[in-house]
């Protein structure tokens, strides 16, 4: 099973001294290295049982660590429904602490806490996606060709992009997903850029027209050659746990997904891209 490898050290801060979730992060990687990865998901077990179920919001944010890096690591030993327990508990529970915080917290409080908990979702979801048929795309608006559904592109390699035009690691993707069609659609890779409505998200046909013209400003200006799909909500994203942004979908020709990656270079995605490629249609 591949899939992307959660930031699970996203919390941590430059220049201060070694937490202890970092501590136990490092030792887990390193543990796995050696190939103990049974011992480094007991490690991390034992560190998330000593943080209370009902957490403050620095404890709240090692347990979502905690927990997204415990599920890494069962993927990786191949127990994908361990990390799918783990995650569906810790969301529960994080749900509860969200609600506390949205009550008595700082606006930021309540940013990190909801990016935690839609960490905890988008992690599930994905994990249930892999090797499964992919979902269908809920698109308003095509730029670049006609409407297009994943049942027509079967027998072809699809990589789906999630992007945002005020996204600037999306707008970075761009030039390297070119350098990937480039090199493999004579081999039936297809590349579908969607986005979705955000500034116009809820609002009338006249707010979405402009930022319908937004999107097709910033396709030419970046010479995006390839489909560009905008949805009218957030289903999509939703339904492929890609609310953060960029993610890459890997889709194989049968439209079974195979790979979720944050970056071209990963080299996992880079073997699931030419595995996917190499099958017979």
């Amino acid at each position: 099973m591949s899939l992307i490898p959660p930031a699970v050290s996203q919390h941590s801060t430059a220049g201060q001294p070694q937490s202890s979730l970092q501590a136990t992060l490092e030792q887990a990687y390193q543990l796995q290295q050696e190939g103990k990865i049974e011992l480094a998901i007991e490690r991390l077990e034992a560190e998330l049982a000593r943080i209370p179920q009902n957490p403050n919001q620095t404890q709240f944010k090692e347990r979502v660590s905690l927990a997204m890096a415990i599920a890494e690591f069962c993927v990786a030993a191949g127990d994908s429904e361990k990390a799918s327990a783990i995650l569906a508990t810790e969301f529960n529970l994080a749900k509860a602490t969200f609600q506390k915080i949205k009550a008595e917290g700082s606006d930021d409080d309540k940013r990190l806490a909801f990016r935690g908990l839609v960490q905890l979702r988008d992690y599930y979801t994905q994990i249930g996606l892999i090797g499964k048929p992919a979902p269908g795309l809920a698109v308003k608006e095509w730029i670049n060709g006609p409407p297009v559904t994943l049942a027509e592109l079967k027998g072809r390699v699809v990589l789906l992009e999630f992007w945002a035009t005020w996204c600037k690691p999306c707008e970075q993707m761009f030039p390297k997903l070119k350098v990937l069609y480039d090199q493999y659609a004579s081999q039936g890779l297809v590349i579908l850029a969607l986005t979705r409505y955000f500034l116009a998200y809820g609002g009338t046909e006249d707010s979405q027209a402009k930022e319908l013209e937004l999107i097709r400003e910033f396709v030419k200006k970046h010479g995006i050659e390839f489909p560009v799909g905008i949805s009218e909500d957030e289903s999509t994203q939703t339904a492929y746990g890609a609310t953060a942004l960029p993610i890459i979908t890997l889709l194989d020709r049968q439209s079974v997904v195979r790979y979720f990656a944050l970056a071209t270079e990963d080299e996992r995605f880079k073997q699931a891209l030419e595995t996917s490629l190499s099958e017979a249609v």
